[in-house]
C-alpha cells in the first residue's frame, strides 16, 4: 500500500470516525439489524456431506460416473445387516445365521417392507422361502445351494446375511431419516430371535450420520474457540467490559458470515465445518488492536479525537492486512475443486465481515460503553 493510499484511507476513515461519535446509536441499531436480517440466513445453512458432490462436476470422468450412475442405478440402497451377536448371554441362541428362526424373521422383515410405499424394492433370501421355511438349518442350505448366487447374501462365516432395500435416488436428508425410520419401525415389528441383530447402514445412512456429526463439530468447535478467547481477552484486558467490546466483533463476523453462505447456498462441507473457529482465531487481532488504541489515546484526548486516531489508525492498518488475507483466501476460489472454492469464499467473506465489524460497528459500541460509564458516575456523583 503506497503511501499516499494510505494517507487517502486515513482521511476516509477520520470521516468516518466523526460520523461514528455523532450517530453512534444509528449505526448499532443498523448493526443489530443486519444481525438479526443475517442470522435468519444462517437458519438456512445447508450442510454437504456427499464428498463426491464437491468434485469438479463438468469433469468428463464425474460426468461419465453421473450417466451411469442415473442409467444403471437409480436408486439409493439402503443395507440391513442381519448379524449374530453371541455376547447376549442368552440361551439357545444361533450359531448360524442360516438358522431357520433368522431365516423366518427375514421373510417377515422382507414382506412387511415390500409393503411400504416408500421403498421400491427389497432384495433378500425372503423369496426361496416364500412357501415355508425348512424346519432344520440343513434344509435351509439345500435351498440356498440349489440357487445359483444366493451366497452372495452372505458372508464367509455365515455370520451376517445381508437385506438390501432401494429408494428414489437424490432423497433430501429429511427423506433419507424419513426412509430410514420406517425400516427401524418393521426392524422392531418382527419376531427377532434372541442373539441376532438387525442394522441399518449403506451410503445414504453414512451421509446423514455425517451430516449430524458436521452440525455438532461445528457448533462445538465455534462455540469451544469463543469461550478460550473470550477468557484470554478478559484476563489480558483485566476488564470484562473491555474483553468483551474486543469479542464483540468476532460475533457479528461469525453471524454474518453464516448468513451470507446460508443466503448465497454455500455449503457447508467437510472442508468448511472448522470456519467458526478459524475466522475467531483470525479476526480476533482487529478487535484487540481497535480497543487498545481507543483506550490509549483516550488517556490524553478527548472521546472524539480519540475516536479519530484509534479508527482511522488501526483501521488503516489493518485494512492492508485484511485486504492481503481475503485477497488470498479468494485465489483458492480459482481452484477446480468445490469444496476448495466455498472454503475460500467463507474464509473470505469472513476476514471482511471481521474488519468491517472492528472499524465500522465495535468503534459505536465502544462511544456507547463510554457514555453509558459516563451517565453512571454523574448519577453516583448526584
Amino acid at each position: 500500500m503506497g503511501l499516499k493510499e494510505k494517507i487517502s484511507i486515513e482521511r476516509a476513515l477520520e470521516r468516518l470516525a466523526s460520523f461514528q461519535y455523532l450517530h453512534y446509536k444509528k449505526i448499532i441499531v443498523a448493526a443489530l439489524i443486519l444481525t438479526v436480517f443475517l442470522g435468519y440466513g444462517a437458519t438456512e445453512l445447508q450442510f454437504q456431506g456427499d464428498i463426491a458432490k464437491e468434485m469438479p462436476q463438468d469433469l468428463p470422468v464425474f460426468v461419465l460416473q453421473d450417466k451411469i450412475a442415473s442409467k444403471f442405478k437409480g436408486a439409493e440402497t439402503m443395507i440391513i445387516a442381519v448379524c449374530l451377536n453371541e455376547e447376549t448371554g442368552a440361551k439357545n441362541i444361533p450359531r448360524d445365521i442360516r438358522d431357520p428362526r433368522v431365516i423366518a424373521s427375514v421373510v417377515e422383515l422382507h414382506e412387511r417392507l415390500e409393503a411400504e410405499s416408500a421403498i421400491e424394492s427389497v432384495q433378500s433370501v425372503a423369496p426361496l422361502f416364500s412357501q415355508s421355511v425348512p424346519e432344520d438349518i440343513e434344509g435351509v442350505k439345500r435351498v440356498l445351494d440349489s440357487v445359483p448366487g444366493a451366497e452372495r447374501l452372505f458372508n464367509r462365516d455365515f455370520s451376517i446375511m445381508l437385506v438390501y432395500t432401494s429408494t428414489t435416488a437424490g432423497l433430501s436428508e429429511e427423506k433419507v431419516e424419513e426412509v430410514a425410520n420406517i425400516i427401524q419401525k418393521d426392524v422392531d415389528s418382527i419376531t427377532k430371535p434372541a442373539g441376532v441383530e438387525y442394522k441399518i447402514t449403506g451410503m445414504a445412512p453414512m451421509i446423514i450420520e455425517l451430516l449430524k456429526l458436521m452440525r455438532e463439530d461445528m457448533v462445538f468447535t465455534t462455540l469451544l474457540a469463543a469461550v478460550i478467547i473470550f477468557v484470554f481477552l478478559a484476563v489480558l484486558e483485566r476488564s470484562f467490559t473491555k474483553g468483551f467490546l474486543v469479542f464483540l466483533p468476532l460475533i457479528f463476523a461469525i453471524t454474518w458470515t453464516f448468513g451470507t453462505m446460508g443466503f448465497l447456498e454455500i455449503p457447508v462441507s467437510i472442508s468448511t465445518v472448522m470456519v467458526g473457529a478459524v475466522i475467531i482465531g483470525l479476526g480476533v487481532e482487529y478487535g484487540i488492536f481497535m480497543v487498545s488504541r481507543y483506550y490509549e489515546e483516550r488517556e490524553r484526548y478527548a472521546p472524539v479525537e480519540s475516536l479519530k486516531i484509534a479508527v482511522s489508525n488501526i483501521g488503516a492498518s489493518t485494512f492492508g492486512s485484511a485486504a492481503t488475507t481475503t485477497a488470498a483466501f479468494f485465489a483458492l476460489t480459482l481452484s477446480v475443486m468445490p469444496m476448495i472454492q466455498h472454503l475460500g469464499q467463507t474464509l473470505a467473506l469472513g476476514i471482511i465481515f471481521c474488519w468491517l465489524a472492528a472499524a465500522v460497528v465495535n468503534p459505536c459500541f465502544i462511544v456507547f460503553e463510554e457514555q453509558l460509564q459516563g451517565k453512571r458516575r454523574l448519577k453516583n456523583a448526584g
